[in-house]
Protein backbone atom coordinates (compact mmCIF):
# COMPACT_ATOMS: atom_id res chain seq x y z
CA UNK A 1 0.00 0.00 0.00
CA UNK A 2 1.37 3.15 -1.02
CA UNK A 3 1.91 5.32 2.24
CA UNK A 4 0.28 8.76 2.23
CA UNK A 5 0.29 11.76 4.51
CA UNK A 6 -2.63 11.60 7.10
CA UNK A 7 -4.28 14.50 7.35
CA UNK A 8 -5.97 16.63 10.49
CA UNK A 9 -9.63 14.98 10.66
CA UNK A 10 -11.83 18.06 10.43
CA UNK A 11 -13.65 16.66 13.38
CA UNK A 12 -12.29 16.51 16.63
CA UNK A 13 -13.08 13.00 18.96
CA UNK A 14 -12.90 13.14 22.88
CA UNK A 15 -12.75 10.24 24.85
CA UNK A 16 -16.33 10.84 26.06
CA UNK A 17 -17.34 11.32 22.39
CA UNK A 18 -15.62 7.39 21.90
CA UNK A 19 -17.45 6.04 25.20
CA UNK A 20 -20.83 7.08 24.16
CA UNK A 21 -20.33 5.50 19.89
CA UNK A 22 -19.13 2.80 20.94
CA UNK A 23 -21.98 2.40 23.37
CA UNK A 24 -24.79 3.45 20.53
CA UNK A 25 -23.10 1.58 17.61
CA UNK A 26 -22.90 -1.67 19.25
CA UNK A 27 -26.28 -1.37 20.66
CA UNK A 28 -27.67 -0.92 16.82
CA UNK A 29 -25.58 -4.47 16.08
CA UNK A 30 -26.73 -6.27 18.42
CA UNK A 31 -30.44 -5.15 18.07
CA UNK A 32 -29.61 -5.87 14.05
CA UNK A 33 -28.38 -8.96 14.65
CA UNK A 34 -31.94 -10.05 16.50
CA UNK A 35 -33.29 -9.53 13.19
CA UNK A 36 -31.33 -12.55 12.17
CA UNK A 37 -31.28 -15.00 14.90
CA UNK A 38 -34.11 -16.50 14.82
CA UNK A 39 -33.71 -16.46 10.73
CA UNK A 40 -30.88 -18.64 11.85
CA UNK A 41 -32.25 -20.31 14.56
CA UNK A 42 -28.95 -19.20 17.16
CA UNK A 43 -28.06 -16.84 19.72
CA UNK A 44 -26.12 -13.91 17.37
CA UNK A 45 -23.49 -11.42 19.96
CA UNK A 46 -22.31 -8.86 18.86
CA UNK A 47 -19.01 -6.96 20.35
CA UNK A 48 -17.06 -3.55 19.22
CA UNK A 49 -14.07 -4.18 18.13
CA UNK A 50 -12.76 -0.52 17.17
CA UNK A 51 -13.03 3.00 16.52
CA UNK A 52 -10.60 4.30 14.19
CA UNK A 53 -10.08 8.00 13.86
CA UNK A 54 -8.23 7.47 10.67
CA UNK A 55 -10.03 4.87 7.78
CA UNK A 56 -6.03 4.07 6.51
CA UNK A 57 -5.44 2.36 10.27
CA UNK A 58 -8.06 -0.08 9.35
CA UNK A 59 -7.40 -0.36 6.11
CA UNK A 60 -3.17 -0.96 6.41
CA UNK A 61 -4.43 -3.73 8.99
CA UNK A 62 -6.79 -5.59 6.46
CA UNK A 63 -4.19 -5.25 4.18
CA UNK A 64 -1.65 -6.90 6.64
CA UNK A 65 -4.00 -9.77 6.97
CA UNK A 66 -4.33 -10.79 3.53
CA UNK A 67 -7.84 -11.86 3.88
CA UNK A 68 -10.18 -13.17 0.93
CA UNK A 69 -13.53 -12.24 1.75
CA UNK A 70 -17.19 -11.49 1.26
CA UNK A 71 -18.05 -7.75 1.45
CA UNK A 72 -21.88 -6.28 1.04
CA UNK A 73 -21.34 -2.77 0.44
CA UNK A 74 -24.04 -0.31 1.18
CA UNK A 75 -23.28 3.92 0.14
CA UNK A 76 -25.67 6.20 2.54
CA UNK A 77 -27.42 9.23 1.09
CA UNK A 78 -27.10 8.93 -2.20
CA UNK A 79 -23.12 8.30 -1.63
CA UNK A 80 -23.06 11.98 0.20
CA UNK A 81 -23.01 10.44 3.98
CA UNK A 82 -20.77 7.82 3.50
CA UNK A 83 -20.43 4.03 3.29
CA UNK A 84 -21.55 0.77 5.11
CA UNK A 85 -20.29 -2.44 4.73
CA UNK A 86 -20.65 -6.02 6.32
CA UNK A 87 -17.94 -8.45 5.72
CA UNK A 88 -17.31 -12.00 5.96
CA UNK A 89 -14.51 -14.65 5.61
CA UNK A 90 -15.37 -17.15 2.82
CA UNK A 91 -16.37 -20.21 5.28
CA UNK A 92 -18.60 -17.73 7.56
CA UNK A 93 -20.40 -16.75 3.76
CA UNK A 94 -20.77 -20.52 2.77
CA UNK A 95 -22.03 -21.49 6.13
CA UNK A 96 -24.59 -18.34 6.40
CA UNK A 97 -25.97 -18.65 2.69
CA UNK A 98 -26.03 -22.39 3.02
CA UNK A 99 -28.21 -21.93 6.07
CA UNK A 100 -30.47 -19.48 4.41
CA UNK A 101 -30.98 -21.41 1.67
CA UNK A 102 -32.31 -24.34 3.14
CA UNK A 103 -29.24 -26.93 3.93
CA UNK A 104 -29.38 -27.08 7.47
CA UNK A 105 -25.89 -27.36 8.58
CA UNK A 106 -24.24 -28.42 4.96
CA UNK A 107 -22.48 -25.40 4.09
CA UNK A 108 -22.55 -24.21 0.07
CA UNK A 109 -19.69 -25.19 -2.00
CA UNK A 110 -19.69 -22.44 -4.29
CA UNK A 111 -20.98 -18.68 -4.67
CA UNK A 112 -23.28 -19.08 -7.33
CA UNK A 113 -26.21 -16.60 -8.03
CA UNK A 114 -28.19 -18.14 -5.70
CA UNK A 115 -25.96 -18.34 -2.79
CA UNK A 116 -25.33 -14.73 -3.75
CA UNK A 117 -29.16 -13.25 -3.80
CA UNK A 118 -29.57 -14.85 -0.60
CA UNK A 119 -26.64 -13.50 1.23
CA UNK A 120 -27.42 -9.92 -0.19
CA UNK A 121 -31.02 -10.50 1.22
CA UNK A 122 -29.56 -10.90 4.78
CA UNK A 123 -27.08 -8.04 4.16
CA UNK A 124 -29.82 -5.66 3.39
CA UNK A 125 -31.46 -6.71 6.53
CA UNK A 126 -28.34 -6.43 8.98
CA UNK A 127 -26.96 -3.24 7.19
CA UNK A 128 -30.40 -1.85 7.06
CA UNK A 129 -31.37 -2.84 10.69
CA UNK A 130 -28.02 -1.32 11.67
CA UNK A 131 -27.96 2.05 9.83
CA UNK A 132 -31.87 2.37 11.26
CA UNK A 133 -30.69 1.66 15.37
CA UNK A 134 -27.78 4.48 14.45
CA UNK A 135 -30.49 7.14 13.01
CA UNK A 136 -33.07 6.86 15.50
CA UNK A 137 -30.57 7.45 18.25
CA UNK A 138 -29.48 10.49 16.50
CA UNK A 139 -32.56 11.22 15.28
CA UNK A 140 -31.64 11.26 11.63
CA UNK A 141 -32.87 9.05 8.86
CA UNK A 142 -29.97 7.00 6.96
CA UNK A 143 -31.43 6.27 3.86
CA UNK A 144 -28.76 3.26 2.25
CA UNK A 145 -28.32 1.65 -1.10
CA UNK A 146 -29.54 -2.01 -1.76
CA UNK A 147 -26.21 -4.15 -0.87
CA UNK A 148 -23.50 -4.66 -3.42
CA UNK A 149 -21.71 -8.71 -3.14
CA UNK A 150 -18.27 -8.59 -3.49
CA UNK A 151 -15.29 -11.62 -3.22
CA UNK A 152 -12.44 -9.82 -2.82
CA UNK A 153 -9.47 -9.29 -1.00
CA UNK A 154 -10.98 -7.10 2.05
CA UNK A 155 -8.05 -4.50 2.70
CA UNK A 156 -7.30 -3.83 -1.14
CA UNK A 157 -11.07 -3.41 -1.68
CA UNK A 158 -11.53 -1.13 1.33
CA UNK A 159 -8.36 0.57 0.20
CA UNK A 160 -10.48 0.91 -2.90
CA UNK A 161 -13.95 2.65 -1.86
CA UNK A 162 -11.23 4.77 0.35
CA UNK A 163 -9.46 6.21 -2.77
CA UNK A 164 -12.84 6.62 -4.83
CA UNK A 165 -14.68 8.17 -2.12
CA UNK A 166 -13.78 11.34 -2.07
CA UNK A 167 -13.59 13.16 1.27
CA UNK A 168 -13.56 9.74 3.36
CA UNK A 169 -9.74 8.85 3.47
CA UNK A 170 -9.38 11.29 6.56
CA UNK A 171 -12.70 11.39 8.31
CA UNK A 172 -13.24 11.66 12.03
CA UNK A 173 -15.04 7.99 12.63
CA UNK A 174 -14.97 4.73 11.61
CA UNK A 175 -16.51 1.83 13.27
CA UNK A 176 -15.70 -1.65 13.35
CA UNK A 177 -18.69 -4.31 14.87
CA UNK A 178 -18.18 -8.30 15.20
CA UNK A 179 -20.72 -9.88 14.52
CA UNK A 180 -20.48 -13.92 15.71
CA UNK A 181 -23.50 -16.77 15.64
CA UNK A 182 -21.78 -19.33 17.51
CA UNK A 183 -24.96 -21.88 16.67
CA UNK A 184 -23.95 -21.75 12.89
CA UNK A 185 -20.30 -21.02 12.84
CA UNK A 186 -20.82 -17.90 11.34
CA UNK A 187 -19.26 -14.38 11.85
CA UNK A 188 -18.68 -11.28 9.91
CA UNK A 189 -18.47 -7.56 10.85
CA UNK A 190 -20.34 -3.95 10.17
CA UNK A 191 -17.89 -1.22 9.08
CA UNK A 192 -19.30 1.88 9.17
CA UNK A 193 -17.57 4.92 7.36
CA UNK A 194 -19.60 8.49 7.48
CA UNK A 195 -18.96 11.45 5.46
CA UNK A 196 -17.68 14.60 7.69
CA UNK A 197 -21.06 15.83 6.85
CA UNK A 198 -22.58 12.85 8.70
CA UNK A 199 -20.41 12.47 11.23
CA UNK A 200 -20.68 16.53 12.59
CA UNK A 201 -24.68 15.67 12.42
CA UNK A 202 -24.01 12.64 14.74
CA UNK A 203 -21.64 14.92 17.35
CA UNK A 204 -24.30 17.39 17.42
CA UNK A 205 -26.71 15.30 18.57
CA UNK A 206 -24.83 13.18 20.52
CA UNK A 207 -25.80 14.44 23.87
Amino acid sequence: MENKETKETKIELTEDNIFLLREILETAARKSAESISKMLGTTVETEILNIYTHPLDLVEKEIEKENLGIILYSELKDGEGGISLFVMDEESAMKLSGKLLGKGDEKSQELGEDERSALREVGNILLGNFLAEVGDYFDLPILHTPPELKHDMIGIYLESLLSYSEGLENNAIISEVKLVAEGVGVKGRYILIPSDTLTEDFMDNLF
